[in-house]
């Protein structure tokens, strides 16, 4: 007995930087996936230049000069930091629970009306966002100086 041969219908994935950063037809967990990498990257960029500023010992005028440097960025490198940190850890734990299954739907025949897994990640997003911004706004108030203190 001979089966039909079929091909699948691909088409070319030339979107580039483009397809890496934009989400289509998904939803804000696409987003939030790529703010995922892109605060990944940020938070591995800063971690080697942090261990060689605090590893080396460095001279007095060697430390004055970077001190100097950092100190002319002002503390809004260090807050971006910050920000990022807290955003890849708290997105990250909500990824992992959503990996482990725990955010997902149970496996269900396809029958109509559909079932979306995103209608239970959303409470747990909602909730992250309101983590993130109090734990940021919080960072912030410690870090800049406000005329009300």
């Amino acid at each position: 007995m001979k089966f039909p041969t079929t091909t699948a219908q691909t088409r070319p994935n030339n979107l580039g930087f483009r397809g890496w950063a934009y989400a289509g037809r998904y939803g804000i967990e696409r987003y939030l996936y790529t703010l995922q990498r892109i605060t990944g990257l940020g938070v591995l960029l800063y971690l080697p230049m942090h261990i060689y500023v605090t590893g080396h010992k460095l001279d007095e005028a060697s430390w004055n000069w970077i001190m100097g440097l950092i100190s002319r960025l002002g503390p809004y490198g260090e807050f971006m930091v910050f920000a990022g940190a807290v955003f890849h850890g708290l997105n990250g734990i909500r990824l992992l629970f959503t990996e482990l299954g725990y955010l997902l739907t149970k496996p269900s025949r396809p029958v109509y009306p559909f079932t979306n897994a995103a209608l239970r990640q959303r409470p747990v997003i909602y909730v992250m966002f309101l983590l993130v911004a109090a734990i940021v706004a919080y960072g912030a108030y410690e870090l800049f100086p406000f005329a009300y203190r």
